[in-house]
């Protein structure tokens, strides 16, 4: 399993078992990896490809993609603290894409254990949240009533 640099520096032994209870699955263009409303005790870590993060739209003109999680990139649910969560958007492929599906449990354990993880994880987080705002406001300035 490619080590991400979130758990990199971890102790070998620590790595083995995240690895060992870690699973790797590859999805097709615009296959479901997690559809709204479904149980998860899992997050999503992108190996390869892209996924979209979609949402039902208020009108007929229907799903909306909010997000776009890249090589590298975590999709989490609303807290580490619950070892399952209902999700509350779809997760699709975008380009053909192999993920990881890391039990949240053991992410939780692992930040637990080692506090620089769990910092790693929130920065990730910080600089994704970041980004979408910039791309928010440049979609947004062309909208703007003069």
């Amino acid at each position: 399993m490619y080590l991400h640099t979130l758990v990199g520096g971890l102790p070998h032994a620590e790595r083995a078992a995240l690895v060992q209870a870690s699973e790797l699955r590859s999805y097709g263009c615009d296959e479901t990896v997690l559809a709204t409303g479904e149980w998860t005790d899992r997050l999503y870590c992108v190996a390869s490809g892209l996924l979209r993060v979609v949402v039902q739209g208020r009108s007929s003109s229907g799903d909306v993609t909010t997000d776009l999680i890249r090589q590298d990139e975590f999709f989490l649910g609303p807290s580490l603290s619950e070892s399952r969560y209902r999700a509350r958007q779809t997760l699709v492929a975008a380009q053909p894409s192999s993920v990881y599906l890391v039990p949240v449990s053991a992410m939780r354990g692992l930040c637990e254990q080692h506090p620089q993880v769990a910092v790693k994880l929130l920065g990730a987080a910080i600089k994704r949240m970041s980004a979408m705002r910039g791309q928010l406001r440049r979609d947004a300035v062309p909208a703007l009533c003069s």
